[in-house]
């Protein structure tokens, strides 16, 4: 008789284990969902903190070449690009300048002839050939 009053026991016991067991499975299943949806959240986060750095450098350098463009010194250079300079400055443009002497070439002259592939050009740089 003490064999069937125990038999209930242990299967209480083997039930209340395998629950157990289950519910921590359970658990750790919901927990390692949660911690790769953390781990990528986190690296998403990342790539946004280094996307607003480097957003923010470039503001910074916008903001940096803002306050150069509203100085007197950049007016002033601005209008002598244009012509527009000191009273009684006279303006310097290239096109008034005199065209440099023409250059004569050194070497052999090209007779007219059909251009020689670069290989053989070389070679008779090179060798004489």
């Amino acid at each position: 008789m003490r064999a069937l009053r125990q038999a209930p026991a242990v299967g209480r016991r083997a039930l209340l284990l395998a629950i157990t067991l289950a519910v921590v499975v359970g658990v750790v299943i919901v927990l390692s969902g949660g911690l790769t949806r953390s781990t990528d959240v986190e690296a998403q986060a990342e790539r946004a903190r280094a996307e607003i750095a480097e957003i923010e450098q470039i503001y910074e350098a916008g903001q940096k070449e803002l306050r150069f463009v509203e100085t007197e010194e950049f007016i002033r250079w601005q209008a002598r690009v244009f012509g527009l300079g000191e009273p009684g400055e006279r303006p310097f443009r290239l096109d008034e300048a005199a065209s440099p002497e023409p250059i004569v070439p050194i070497g052999p002259q090209d007779d007219g002839g059909q251009a020689k592939p670069p290989f053989d050009a070389w070679m008779e740089l090179l060798f004489g050939a």
